[in-house]
């Protein structure tokens, strides 16, 4: 196989795709993305991360035969993965307005001699080696005895709170709340359906539930064993069409995240008991996230 080519699999077809591009650059790109995509890229396999806890479609049986068994990095698409760029490009700009402001608290990657460490504040310096040149890490909220693993945006010690950057588009409003987005569409003599992007944002005045329910477990986390003052969460959106941006602050509300808690905690001595928990989708069946991980026999 040619040097930086994918091997045979369900991201080849996009991958062959780029080569036909007619701009020879524009395809080389594209290739290079692709190719970057299949390597591995940190994300722990040995827990359960929050942003897949908070989906309405969770399946506890699911969750733990990715546990046992972590499957292998799915197909992508270029487009896909200029989304996700945009999204960390996006983090790292909020990120670094509120490392500016002296805000921002949490880990901090040195570049220099390549280690990690917390600090309450806004640090200059490395705490090990005296480097200037340091990386925001985010904020680690991990519950080991609960098999749970994540990160949250942002921590800012003197507002008690934790922050969480979103980018806001058509494709997450349509996907989360079809029904708010409803109420924009519009029927346009020639044009087919087109949504009034004015009106839509001037009327966005809440999180989208799944990040609502994604804060509040962060919440939960970062108080229970992280060993964080934190009452509330903000969120900063930017809006894609127009690069337009809104805050909103949530206050902690521990009742939101005992369904996950309580999956967690089920699925946790699932783990240890060797046995998979029942579907909680399906219950007494299965459902379209465990049928296909279910084994032979499986009780």
């Amino acid at each position: 196989m040619a040097r930086g080519g994918i091997k045979p699999g369900p991201g080849l077809a996009a991958y062959l795709e780029a080569t036909k591009s007619a701009d020879i650059l524009f395809g080389a790109v594209q290739k290079h993305i692709l190719v970057k995509a299949t390597r591995p890229d940190g994300r722990r396999q040995d827990v359960l991360h929050p942003s897949e806890m908070i989906k309405p479609d969770w399946c506890h049986r699911a969750a733990f035969y990715k546990l046992l068994n972590p499957p292998p990095k799915g197909p992508t698409t270029f487009v896909r993965e200029n989304v996700f760029q945009e999204g960390h490009n996006t983090h790292a700009k909020w990120q670094k307005w509120l490392q500016e402001m002296k805000r921002l608290g949490g880990d901090w990657y040195c570049e220099s001699c390549r280690q990690t460490f917390w600090d309450d504040e806004t640090p200059e310096l490395c705490q090990l080696c005296s480097s200037p040149l340091l990386t925001y890490a985010e904020v680690p909220l991990n519950a080991p005895a609960l098999t749970i693993g994540g990160k949250s945006d942002g921590y800012c010690p003197e507002d008690n709170c934790l922050i969480e950057i979103k980018t806001l588009g058509l494709g997450s409003i349509r996907f989360e709340d079809p029904k708010f987005l409803a109420k924009y569409e519009l029927e346009m003599e020639g044009r087919g359906q087109v949504v009034d992007l004015v009106r839509m944002w001037r009327d966005f005045r809440r999180p989208l539930p799944q990040a609502l329910r994604q804060g509040q477990l962060y919440l939960y986390l970062a108080r229970h064993f992280e060993d964080l003052w934190v009452d509330r969460i903000t969120y900063f959106y930017e809006f894609k069409p127009t690069q337009e941006a809104k805050s909103f602050t949530v206050l902690y509300d521990e009742s939101i995240s005992e369904p996950a808690i309580e999956g967690a905690q089920l699925i946790t001595d699932a783990l240890a008991a060797g046995r998979p928990p029942r579907c909680n989708i399906n219950p007494g069946g299965s459902c379209k996230n465990c049928r296909a991980l279910d084994t032979a026999g499986a009780a």
